[in-house]
């Protein structure tokens, strides 16, 4: 992966497009060693303050005090089983050492979901549940407890958090905090652009700033909107059963029209879906597809909804009104 090296330097502090993540998710897959790798790059990832504090000079710093500590048979060895990254793995350990006294404590383990990769359920030591999705990221401290519940995401996450008044669970963000006593709750956390989303299904969240000072308390059935950089947040009531329906890897549509849907199916399933009639693409369906249907089922639920027919030919799907008899 020489030509693709940079790109593992890259990930830590800058996003990557498709294409590189692509590449990059192949190299992960060729062995136990790169997938070791890998972990470590996402550890990295979440360190609060690395993208602010990281400079060239720092670094070099941090490599020359690793330098001068190879010695140890163990980290040689090491080294040697690894040798053809060993430029990466010098690296890797210089920002771990420096961005850990960054940090105020403790050990993590990071929960890593790629673009490739479906929705992932993590369990808690007190009970509660996550739903990670698409390329988030969840920090858990190794001091996790049900007394001491604090974790931090990057991207975004279904919370079932488990009812306990006397130890909040705290979501950390770069520039947000999220209380939650016991509580359902969608939550995105987009660091670049210091944007929060939180979709309150039920129970009670606050939203905080860095200094744990409240800023908002939700009431279900709200969505909030807030941007760190000029601190204004937006609330409006919505259902939350629609737009919560990701992490059970459900779509739900409502009040969409046939030619909306059967678009949605003609990018999932790579077919042509052909509708006969501009008055049938524009009737209008509250429809709830799971993952794991296929392309018929869908046909056969809109099909007793509605009174149509549908007949497929090769790459080719054609939808027309169901003649009376």
């Amino acid at each position: 992966m020489d030509s693709d090296f940079s790109l593992l330097i890259k990930y830590i502090s800058h996003p990557l497009t498709v294409e590189e993540r692509e590449r990059v998710l192949q190299w992960r897959s060729l062995s136990p060693e790169n997938e070791l790798l890998f972990s470590e790059i996402c550890k990295l990832r979440l360190l609060n303050e690395y993208s602010q504090r990281n400079t060239v000079a720092e670094t070099a710093q941090a490599m020359m005090r690793i330098k001068t500590k190879i010695h140890h048979k163990t980290l040689i060895c090491r080294l040697k089983n690894i040798s053809k990254y060993a430029a990466l793995v010098l690296l890797l350990v210089s920002l771990s050492i420096f961005g850990w006294k960054q940090m105020s404590a403790g050990k993590y383990t990071t929960i890593c979901v790629t673009e490739n990769e479906s929705v992932k359920k993590v369990q808690f030591a007190d009970g509660s549940t996550v739903w990670l999705s698409t390329a988030s990221e969840l920090h858990i401290p190794h001091s996790f407890s049900p007394t001491h519940r604090e974790v931090s995401l990057i991207g975004r996450g279904f919370f079932e958090i488990k009812k306990d008044v006397n130890n909040p669970f705290t979501i950390t963000g770069k520039h947000i905090n999220i209380k939650v006593t016991g509580t359902t709750f969608d939550l995105k956390i987009d660091q670049k652009e210091k944007n929060v989303e939180a979709i309150l299904v039920s129970g009670k969240i606050v939203l905080q700033d860095n200094n744990r000072n409240d800023i908002y308390q939700m009431n279900p059935g709200e969505k909030l909107f807030y941007n760190s950089g000029n601190k204004q947040y937006v609330v409006k009531s919505v259902d939350t059963s629609t737009l919560t329906a990701w992490h059970l890897d459900q779509t739900i549509y409502d009040n969409t029209t046939l030619r909306e849907i059967v678009n949605k199916l003609a990018d999932i399933y790579h077919i042509n879906i052909n509708i006969q009639s501009a008055k049938l693409a524009e009737r209008r369906f509250k429809l709830i597809i799971n993952k794991e249907e296929s392309l018929i089922d869908i046909l056969n639920n809109i099909k007793y909804l509605t009174p149509l027919e549908y007949k497929i030919e090769g790459n080719e799907v054609f939808l027309t009104e169901q003649t009376v008899k």
